[in-house]
């Protein structure tokens, strides 16, 4: 039995739709629906509350999953079977296909985590092996109950965003492997981290980063582990940090904000 973490927000045709595909799975899940609609705890604090759920259980791994991620029949078998094979694999993800065109995939493995998550992407063909990779996007992760045991539960600090790249960070520089399972898929039906505004959402985003920044770029163990970390030297950080503290202000201070991903550019190119 796999336990199968969902954080449920609002929209109910995609949470009934990802349900329907974890029914069909060739091994036997059970679902922790966390129902945010309520008293919403957003992603991490959710997904906390499902891992210590089945922390006492007898199972080997624990999925997190959003409702908008609809997987393949036979996907949470093989990362079990992968898990299985590869003990010092922590976190493991699956390919994440577009939504429109199942032969694009939109997610093969985190490259850049900072200002704003870049991943891996391109026509299915050019992902049939599995990789070690930075960080796996948190839309679909299966992690090891042994690694969770041993380095903690997410950070909380994280609201909506970093989370998942945080954790595999984390994981890494405790002597754990990311991988990506080339033969688990699944459609991700992008939701509101990627596609939907919402004034309160883009702060949480940057303060999100705001705090990632602070808790990684300031040492040495980053540069180390991201695939970014050569580019990062103090004067760089120092500017990004400038930029994401400006834009905040930008977006409490305006009734009508713009999204996050419009200011990354920016600070980009200000940060080179």
């Amino acid at each position: 039995m796999i336990p199968v973490i969902i954080p449920y927000y609002k929209n109910r045709n995609q949470l009934a739709k990802c349900i329907s595909h974890l029914g069909a799975q060739t091994v036997t899940v059970e679902l922790f629906i966390r129902d945010n609609n309520q008293d919403n705890v957003y992603f991490t604090a959710a997904i906390n509350e499902g891992i210590k759920q089945y922390l006492e259980h007898s199972c080997q791994y624990i999925l997190m999953l959003n409702q908008d991620m609809y997987l393949e029949c036979n996907a949470v078998e093989k990362m079990v079977e992968f898990m299985d094979s590869h003990p010092r694999c922590g976190i493991g993800a699956p390919l994440q296909l577009h939504s429109r065109d199942p032969n694009f995939v939109v997610f093969a493995g985190g490259c850049e985590a900072f200002p704003m998550g870049n991943h891996e992407y391109g026509d299915v063909k050019d992902f049939t092996e599995d990789k070690q990779i930075p960080w796996a996007n948190g839309a679909c992760m299966i992690l090891r109950k042994e690694m969770i045991q041993e380095i903690g539960l997410l950070d909380e600090n994280f609201l909506f965003i970093g989370s998942d790249s945080d954790y595999c960070f984390t994981a890494r520089s405790r002597g754990w492997q990311i991988w990506r399972i080339a033969g688990a898929k699944g459609i991700h039906d992008q939701g509101a981290s990627a596609s939907i505004f919402n004034s309160n959402i883009e702060r949480m985003k940057i303060k999100d980063m705001i705090y990632f920044a602070r808790k990684w770029l300031t040492g040495d163990i980053y540069r180390e582990l991201a695939s970014e970390g050569e580019a990062l030297n103090p004067e760089t950080i120092n500017t990004i940090m400038n930029e994401l503290q400006q834009t905040l202000f930008e977006l409490e201070g305006s009734s009508n904000p713009t999204p996050l991903v419009n200011h990354i550019e920016k600070i980009k190119e200000r940060a080179t």
